[in-house]
């Protein structure tokens, strides 16, 4: 994990990416916002709970790529509870086109480090058990199961399960 950190800050983004950053999610970015949504999962969130999570003051960043004359193109999406000393990744979206480009490793690598800096000792997370390539993601982020929640998930035929991954935040 430490070497995760070193990583993140000797640099801001992708290698070979200059374009791309990472800026605070705003509600004029939300309409963006859920169309990744509802490209990336079955069950997308709705607009009411990303705009709760920007007003109870969540840390929700956007991964944006700047394209010629500095038009901005929304990458991918990140929303985090970083208060006490255990970080809650509550969602982690990347657009389907930008996929398997370094975009989620980038906006995880800003969660962590931004809960790392709020004082959080570990982060955890939700996946389904189901997903399994975003366990082997997580997994290579230093993420490990450590329980399970029970009928968390809204699935096509009645409920899924949630595997909970936990990470240590080196101090």
């Amino acid at each position: 994990m430490m070497r995760l950190w070193k990583r993140f800050r000797q640099r801001t983004q992708p290698e070979g990416s200059p374009t791309r950053r990472i800026r605070g999610m705003r509600f004029s970015d939300l309409s963006k916002v859920l169309e990744i949504e509802k490209q990336v999962y079955e069950f997308p969130w709705p607009r009411r709970a990303f705009e709760d999570c920007l007003r109870l003051g969540y840390y929700c960043v956007l991964v944006c790529e700047r394209k010629a004359r500095g038009e901005e193109r929304l990458c991918g999406y990140g929303i985090m509870d970083a208060g006490g000393e255990e970080a809650h990744i509550c969602n982690v979206s990347v657009a389907e086109g930008h996929q398997r480009q370094g975009i989620g490793r980038f906006l995880m690598e800003a969660l962590l480090s931004r809960a790392k800096g709020r004082g959080a000792k570990g982060a955890y997370l939700e996946v389904r058990p189901s997903n399994l390539r975003a366990q082997v993601f997580y997994r290579a982020l230093g993420f490990h199961h450590a329980g399970t929640r029970r009928g968390y998930y809204q699935a096509s035929i009645g409920v899924e399960d949630a595997w909970v991954f936990r990470a240590e935040i080196a101090a």
